[in-house]
């Protein structure tokens, strides 16, 4: 799969195995970021790679995922004898993978970086078009950039340590597209869930089908409009909400769960609307009470400190919230939508999970 940018094409080649590694094993002056609990899990498979190499090891949660952590990793690369022939490996979720762009990004005005997603959020999403950030004091994705990696190795190999709510959140991306698709492209990926859970994690070629639905979706959004300036907004569907939901929750509910979450709050409002059938939302809901690990979700996190959260977005103009609403169609962008709307909304979600 051949994704263009602005710095050229770049490819995503997808396995079930870890035969990919002997390709980045070749691969000269190499510099490898990595998850440290996905280098104890799977030492073995990496060992080729990471024993006689320099590495650097990151505790994955989010309140690493800021500028002094990749001046860190910065620190330890200028070190290195190799400095622009450098390239930089990445080895995990989408926090390695934001600092790491990051990093190749503005290391001697950019060095080539290699991506190994090892989340299916990651694999179904992040890992491709360009976009990466940090979070800076309490401000999430503040520090923003567009710098693709020249290579992706999507393995689903990673995905069976996954825990359950990480493995479920990144079905909250891929049914988002899906939806995003209309209402027959998400009919047929709600039925392949089904098939994938039922076989408890494995059904390997409909979980890959799935994976490389939602990223050729994408890749038709972000190829249009790489620098998000326009079109490309509507990726964020289930993003205004989420976030939101992110940070009142202090991170405990995953960023592809909120999305999801996030996408049954902004469907409330279609509904008020007009823009959505009931019908057509229950089908929605139920698929993604599927994959939403409803133990994690309080009350306290839709209190007042939630429409606070909201009002942090950086698309909030003071007035209304800019939000990603669906209909039958597909998705559009409106600019108006009120507080009331937004608690009203989430008032009927959080009815919605007490009758079920």
């Amino acid at each position: 799969m051949k994704i263009k940018s602005y710095v050229g094409e770049y490819e995503a080649d997808f396995y079930s195995d870890f035969s990919f590694t002997k390709e980045i094993a070749a691969l000269p002056n190499k510099f490898f970021v990595i998850d440290e609990k996905v280098h104890s899990l799977y030492k073995k498979e990496l060992a080729e790679l990471t024993e006689s190499h320099s590495c650097y090891y990151v505790e994955a949660v989010e309140t690493n995922k800021n500028i002094e952590t990749a001046l860190q990793i910065i620190s330890k690369m200028v070190e290195l004898p190799s400095k622009r022939n450098t390239t930089l490996v990445a080895i995990g979720g989408g926090i390695v993978q934001d600092l790491s762009a990051f990093v190749a990004n503005v290391l001697y005005r950019g060095i080539s970086w290699v991506l190994v997603p090892t989340t299916l959020l990651a694999q179904a999403d992040s890992c491709i078009g360009s976009k990466s950030s940090l979070n800076y004091a309490h401000y999430k994705n503040l520090l923003g950039y567009f710098y693709p990696p020249t290579r992706i190795f999507v393995n689903t190999g990673f995905l069976h340590t996954l825990a359950p709510k990480e493995y479920k959140s990144g079905f909250g991306e891929m049914v988002k597209c899906a939806i995003m698709d209309g209402r027959k492209s998400f009919e047929a990926t709600a039925s392949h869930l089904k098939e994938i859970f039922v076989s408890d994690g494995g059904a390997e070629k409909v979980l890959i089908k799935e994976i490389r639905k939602a990223l050729e979706f994408k890749q038709a959004v972000i190829e249009q409009d790489e620098f998000d300036r326009g079109y490309r907004n509507i990726m964020n569907f289930g993003h205004t909400f989420g976030h939101a939901l992110e940070a009142t929750s202090d991170y405990a509910v995953p960023h592809g769960q909120a999305v999801a979450i996030g996408i049954l709050i902004a469907d409330e409002i279609s509904v008020q609307r007009g823009l959505m059938g009931d019908g057509y939302r229950e089908q929605i809901a139920e698929a993604i009470h599927g994959i939403v690990s409803l133990e994690l979700l309080q009350p306290e996190y839709f209190s007042n400190g939630y429409l606070d959260a909201l009002k942090k977005d950086k698309k909030y103009t003071g007035k209304s919230h800019a939000c990603i609403l669906a209909s039958e169609q597909g998705v559009r962008k409106y600019t108006d939508v009120t507080d009331k709307e937004v608690m009203t909304a989430v008032d009927s979600f959080l009815q919605s999970i007490k009758r079920g």
